[in-house]
């Protein structure tokens, strides 16, 4: 029954839906690159951590630094975005078997790590500094393949800042002596 003449009509909030909130869009190639960055990144950061006790170079120490603020806080991000699509279906379909399993992509190889650890000085340095050059590199490769084929916006912006940021990083790692 239409209302009485008279009655204002009701308001805009009335008479609209409430919009329900979707959670981001994403593919599994998005929780790929999380998990495989996520992963590269952690490593970054202990083997930061692993500079301060085996470094002999006080501007190692000072790029290490560094790279630990910054890969800690991709860490921290990384995590927070996993954990919100944790019980989320992604929109594609399940990866083909054979891949590898998500999260072991681009990090250092456990003898590499294991040799580090156990180096010190002069001959830690060289080793380090080829370790995190590889590492910056696998970074911008799992970077390049999200800016090329995902979706989830949050992860597109990681990628791209880590791109912007990769140029600085490796003059820092390839200024070192």
């Amino acid at each position: 029954m239409p209302p009485a003449p008279g009655t204002p009509p009701p308001s805009a909030a009335q008479q609209l839906p409430v919009p329900v909130e979707s959670p981001e869009e994403f593919t599994a190639t998005d929780r790929e690159f999380a998990q495989d960055l996520r992963n590269v990144q952690q490593q970054m950061v202990e083997l930061s951590l692993l500079a301060e006790r085996n470094a002999q170079s006080a501007e190692l120490k000072q790029v290490a630094g560094r790279i630990h603020q910054a890969a800690g806080s991709r860490v921290s991000a990384l995590n927070a975005w996993l954990t919100t699509v944790a019980s989320q279906q992604s929109g594609s379909a399940p990866e083909e078997e054979g891949t590898p399993p998500a999260g072991t992509e681009g990090v250092l190889p456990e003898q590499q790590v294991q040799q580090l650890q156990t180096t010190t000085g002069a001959a830690f340095d060289q080793q380090w500094k080829q370790a995190m050059l590889t590492l910056q590199t696998n970074s911008f490769q799992l970077a390049q393949a999200e800016l090329d084929e995902g979706t989830s916006d949050q992860m597109r912006t990681l990628a791209q800042e880590l791109v912007g940021q990769q140029q600085g990083t490796i003059a820092d790692l390839n200024a070192l002596p």
